[in-house]
């Protein structure tokens, strides 16, 4: 909410400084006082552009400083203008004048002139439209299913282009899996092969050492093994005189025994192990090739033999696209048909609400003396295709409007005026109440209206406010008597300069300036009791 403003120097105003009220507050006096110059005061944080000859005469600059308080947190926005430059702040530091309309578009919701942002967006048309008919449980089982549709239609657009380059990727795949394919490579398969080239590179050193021990160990004369089978007897004596020994015979019988089958096994790896030079540069070659395949890819020999499996999938997948594009298109196919199946309901619902919306706004708006006013909220209804789909439906929700007799009505962004704008959306809020300590600042709200129809809208006013904040610029009694702050804007002549002021009212001023609506510049007693009467009737 607006908390505070401050202003210098901008037009007429020299410097004013308002502390606003959290629910109704009204801004009176005369016409050129300078009440809507407030107003935009607070728009210079809202729009970039800077009007011309804004700045106060003989000033050299103007400021436009503005307290927010937000679930209990403020921010000040504040803007310094100069002849030829703008600096903008955001909580005292300078900061990019995005940065302060951003946050001050989040906090504001202005109603006056031009400045209908809300309803001169056609997206919140039919926002107001879903969120009238209760749409949101729909909605967001459409958010969801257009967002599956978005996933795999996306899968689908690869698989087309995949297709699309699927030849020369297969030949380059292929390719790439004969060069390892010619290796008949599997797990272990390098440490096996420079293992087995480590034995053939050294095949005569092994058979030589082997036959040197079978020699040593079994067959010469003497041998270990007959110098052990001629030594056992003493081994036998000593272990006779001393049992210790015991454990040592034991472990020299063991080893007695062993030797037949240790040159058994030497004689037998000997007759199997044959040098064999094809096989020794086949393995070499081989390494070579693995080597430079491990280089070429950057990879160790298991990250290469997975690389291998997943170009092999990957090939496999490309030789049958056309079933998977086949699979993805029946997977669109019934999840479009489940999306239009939402989408109609959602239509359905918007047909209905929306004749009951125009009806009941067409209500309110003869209650505001636009009783000859034509509006409609039409629906535009587009059948879903993955071209037009969106998280909201296809169709779209406008609304048309017509304040003159015969004439059809026209999009309310290109035909409606200012206060017919705000009207309208003072209409729109007291129909659905949804927010709470918003901002809202009507502009030109009370324009063509008077009696009952001005009492109807300050009315109106004070619903809003029950749960937001209201700042609104009234020439009407019926409207200010609604204040729970009045605000009198008045202006001064001295030494030929016009000085504008703020000043908040108390009861009887408030009084006072109610009777001064009332009557203009003649004003007597019976005309104060009318204002004090209409104030205490409408502040009840």
């Amino acid at each position: 909410m607006l908390s505070y403003l401050r202003v210098e120097n901008l037009a007429v105003v020299e410097k004013v400084e308002l502390n606003f009220s959290t629910r109704l507050n009204i801004l009176t006096g005369e016409t050129g006082a300078g009440k809507s110059i407030l107003i935009d005061a607070i728009q210079l944080l809202t729009s970039k552009k800077i009007p011309a000859n804004i700045i106060r005469n003989g000033k050299e600059q103007l400021i436009v400083e503005a307290l927010f308080v937000k679930d209990d947190e403020e921010f000040i926005l504040k803007r310094q203008v100069e002849k030829n430059k703008s600096v903008s702040f955001f909580n005292g530091a300078v900061a990019p004048f995005s940065q302060v309309r951003n946050k001050a578009a989040e906090l504001l919701n202005i109603y006056g002139q031009k400045d209908h942002i809300f309803l001169l967006n056609t997206a919140n048309q039919q926002l107001y439209l879903d969120q009238f008919a209760q749409n949101e449980k729909l909605l967001a089982q459409i958010a969801e299913k257009y967002q599956h549709l978005k996933r795999i239609a996306g899968e689908l657009q690869e698989l087309v282009q995949k297709k699309t380059q699927a030849a020369e990727r297969v030949d380059y795949l292929n390719f790439q899996l004969q060069e390892i394919e010619n290796l008949s490579l599997k797990k272990g398969d390098e440490q096996r092969l420079e293992e087995r080239l480590k034995i053939l590179a050294s095949a005569e050193t092994i058979l030589s050492k082997a036959e040197t021990l079978i020699q040593e160990l079994y067959q010469k004369d003497p041998s270990v093994y007959t110098i052990l089978a001629q030594n056992l007897p003493h081994i036998d004596y000593l272990r006779s005189m001393f049992p210790e020994l015991a454990a040592q015979r034991e472990e020299i019988s063991k080893f007695y025994d062993l030797i037949p089958e240790i040159s058994a096994s030497l004689n037998t790896l000997s007759g199997k192990l044959e040098y064999n030079e094809n096989e020794l540069n086949e393995i070499a070659e081989k390494l070579a090739k693995l080597g430079q395949l491990k280089k070429k890819h950057n990879l160790d020999f298991d990250g290469l033999l997975e690389k291998f499996t997943l170009m092999q999938r990957e090939r496999d997948e490309l030789l049958n696209l056309n079933f998977y594009l086949q699979d993805k298109e029946k997977e669109i196919a019934a999840a479009l048909a489940e999306y239009r199946e939402l989408n109609l309901q959602l239509r359905q619902r918007r047909r209905e609400s929306a004749a009951r919306l125009s009806a009941l706004i067409l209500k309110e708006l003869a209650l505001l003396e636009m009783k000859k006013a034509q509006f409609e909220v039409r629906v535009e209804e587009l059948e879903p295709q993955l071209e037009n789909i969106s998280e909201r439906g296809t169709d779209h929700g406008e609304f048309y409007f017509s304040s003159n007799p015969g004439q059809p009505p026209g999009k309310l962004t290109e035909v409606a005026s200012g206060g017919e704008l705000s009207r309208l959306m003072l209409v729109l809020k007291s129909i659905i109440r949804d927010e709470k300590n918003s901002t809202y600042i009507f502009d030109e709200i009370d324009a063509g209206i008077g009696g009952k129809t001005a009492e109807f809208v300050g009315e109106k006013l004070r619903q809003i406010a029950r749960e937001n904040q209201v700042i609104c610029i009234s020439h009407l009694p019926q409207i200010a008597c609604f204040a729970d702050r009045h605000f009198l804007i008045d202006k001064q002549f001295i030494d030929n300069q016009t000085f504008s002021s703020a000043k908040v009212l108390e009861r009887q001023e408030k009084v006072a300036e109610i009777a001064r609506l009332m009557a203009g510049s003649v004003i007597n007693p019976d005309v104060l009791k009318a204002a004090e009467l209409l104030l205490d009737k409408n502040r009840q």
